[in-house]
């Protein structure tokens, strides 16, 4: 609890010298300093999946190897995680949003109405040093330097598509193997992904 105080109601954060991440726990900084500019890896010992952190690897671990799922009582959603359920009850079943005061855009998890902000409204770029590509998040940039010019991919072992990203893969897995589909709100319309939900 006084973690939580302190992180969300008085805003200490902890930086990163290396980079801008700011963690809400000094553990949590360790754990980036390790897992981003240290290089340390959790690989997962029955498929290709490498986590950079431990809980990261036994969430994986629990949701693909041993199909624990986390359903949603109000609609046919499955999260992988218990927190990306309560994210999905959060925004979609209670209509919780975060508005940006400067636009009329509103983000269902206050981190991506951060982001929206530092990219969009403060003009935060990552530039690729191989191409004129310019990502609004470290993440990304990393992510199109694997794609496009290492070219890094994840197939699908059940059809012919290729991801270049694991998350990517794996929502199409939950999509189009699973079907798994996100409700929009009170309207009859079901989406294949979160992204794809629409928008009032």
């Amino acid at each position: 609890l006084l973690k939580h105080i302190k992180s969300i109601h008085k805003g200490v954060k902890f930086p990163c010298d290396q980079c801008d991440y700011e963690a809400t726990q000094r553990s949590h900084l360790v754990g980036h300093m390790k897992s981003r500019h240290k290089g340390v890896k959790f690989p997962c010992d029955q498929c290709d999946y490498t986590a950079t952190y431990k809980g990261s690897l036994f969430k994986h671990i629990k949701s693909i190897h041993e199909g624990i799922k986390f359903p949603c009582k109000q609609c046919d959603y499955k999260a992988t995680q218990k927190g990306d359920l309560l994210r999905h009850i959060k925004s979609i079943h209670k209509g919780v949003k975060y508005p940006c005061n400067q636009c009329a855009y509103k983000a269902t998890q206050k981190a991506n109405l951060l982001t929206h902000i530092k990219s969009i409204h403060k003009g935060v770029k990552y530039p690729c040093d191989q191409c004129d590509y310019k990502a609004t998040q470290k993440e990304h940039l990393l992510t199109h330097i694997k794609s496009i010019h290492e070219g890094v991919k994840y197939p699908c072992d059940q059809c012919d598509y290729k991801a270049t990203q694991k998350r990517a893969l794996l929502k199409h897995i939950e999509s189009v193997h699973e079907a798994v589909k996100f409700p929009c709100g009170p309207s009859d319309f079901n989406a294949r992904r979160k992204g794809h939900i629409c928008v009032k």
